[in-house]
């Protein structure tokens, strides 16, 4: 026998069902030969004493052991549910009366399967434990999906592809696998022939790339046009004004979501 609790085990005898068959009428004699069965019970006090006391005739078998169970008291098995041709529940109860009878465990035998129903107490911590182990793999996940950086625009996701083969691969995420989502950018050149109805004195930037970043090139150009030579008073970045009209993020053509009243 199996060291293992019963509610873990599953048991089976095909050799008795080839040579006895599985029906309602022999479904105890099976169960008895299982590990779960008591042989201290009622049920193998009667089976002792039917070898020597043969069972009236006229009589079906299996009522008249089950009238000779209801007067005794103790442990016995009775069959609680039957649905043939592959599905019996076999239910372990303590007798105390003929008309009581404290149910203890059940058995179900499925097709030539024999198991042990588990305690409530045993379902209800499996599940606990899995649902906390689940909530703990989906935190550890949500705090790696995103990032706040000012120097990467604000919030940053990693790239769903490559952050599971990194965490497959147990390495940190990457700043390459990041995606971020920048302040858009509109073209810098279009954006100031549009708002003055024509040519335009505002220089036109270069290096504003598809991806809606802004490339190194375009604060160098913004500088050049303020440094160039021959002009009478030098121009310092501090005398642009941010926002506004001829401002440093017009001349870059950056949109920025700001509620600004004024024109």
């Amino acid at each position: 026998m199996s060291s293992s609790p019963l509610d873990e085990i599953q048991w089976k005898s095909p050799e008795w069902i080839q040579h006895f068959g599985l029906h309602s009428a022999n479904v105890l004699d099976y169960f008895a030969e299982s590990p779960f069965y008591d042989r201290t019970s009622n049920n193998q006090v009667l089976r002792m004493q039917l070898q020597f006391q043969p069972i009236p005739p006229n009589v079906h078998p299996q009522k008249y052991f089950q009238s000779r169970l209801t007067e005794m008291t103790g442990i016995e098995f009775v069959v609680a549910y039957t649905r043939e041709p592959d599905f019996w529940v076999v239910r372990k109860q303590n007798r105390s009366s003929p008309e009581h009878a404290a149910p203890l465990n059940d058995y179900y035998i499925i097709g030539a399967n024999v198991y042990q129903s588990p305690v409530i107490y045993d379902i209800l911590s499996s599940r606990l434990l899995s649902s906390v182990l689940s909530m703990k793999k989906s935190l550890s996940l949500l705090n790696s999906m995103a990032s706040f950086s000012i120097a990467e625009g604000g919030h940053t996701y990693p790239d769903q592809t490559e952050s599971s083969a990194s965490q497959a691969s147990g390495k940190p995420l990457s700043a390459s696998m990041y995606t971020n989502t920048p302040t858009s950018i509109s073209n810098p050149g279009t954006a100031a022939a549009t708002a003055g109805g024509g040519e335009t004195n505002m220089p036109s930037i270069t290096g504003v790339v598809a991806n809606n970043e802004i490339l190194s090139q375009a604060f160098d150009n913004l500088l050049g046009s303020i440094l160039a030579t021959g002009t009478e008073k030098s121009i310092y970045l501090d005398d642009i004004p941010l926002y506004g009209k001829g401002s440093t993020v017009e001349m870059l053509g950056v949109r920025l979501n700001l509620n600004d009243d004024t024109e």
